[in-house]
């Protein structure tokens, strides 16, 4: 087993997924979410992941659509069962004042080989904030085309696409 490198890095991020089953077919409540989880395997087997869905019940801009490497085991040298390679977010509490975090807009947070350096697998360190996405389902479709994840619809009730508004129109 090796350390993991950008090469492979970037090919378990961007690799094409294919959905094989879901938890359910439609979100579920708990714990005051909606949420499900979808299985993953890359098209040419070797990677496992599980992309899962969550949803505040009370604040519906509370969410987090990510992404998760199941068998990371199987390639590299790792003490946990699972990396997280990426969360998707709607605002939610920060720990600065509003205006200086960016847990307080939507957000992206990657994670980057520092992180596996450090062993952080499971909050990833790279973060980013995004207006690809201003919604939770907004959030599902960008992560299924950004990270080419197929057949998703054969497993579980997808949202309708919503395509992104602004208030003003450009002049």
């Amino acid at each position: 087993m090796e350390s993991i490198n950008d090469t492979l890095l970037q090919e378990v991020l961007f690799c094409d997924k294919v959905a094989i089953r879901a938890d359910r077919k439609k979100l579920s409540f708990a714990n005051r979410h909606r949420r499900n989880n979808i299985y993953l395997v890359s098209e040419n087997r070797k990677y496992e992941y599980k992309f899962y869905l969550r949803q505040s019940e009370d604040f519906l801009e509370d969410f987090s659509v990510g992404l998760i490497w199941t068998n990371p085991a199987n390639y590299i040298e790792i003490s946990k069962s699972s990396v997280i390679l990426l969360r998707c977010q709607g605002p939610h509490d920060g720990k600065e004042p509003l205006g200086s975090d960016i847990h307080h807009d939507y957000h992206i947070h990657t994670i980057i080989l520092d992180d596996f350096k450090d062993k952080r697998y499971q909050k990833p360190s790279g973060r980013v904030l995004t207006s690809a996405f201003s919604s939770f389902e907004q959030a599902i479709f960008y992560l299924i085309n950004e990270y080419k994840v197929k057949n998703v619809e054969s497993v579980v009730e997808l949202p309708e696409e919503v395509d992104q508004t602004t208030l003003f129109e450009e002049v």
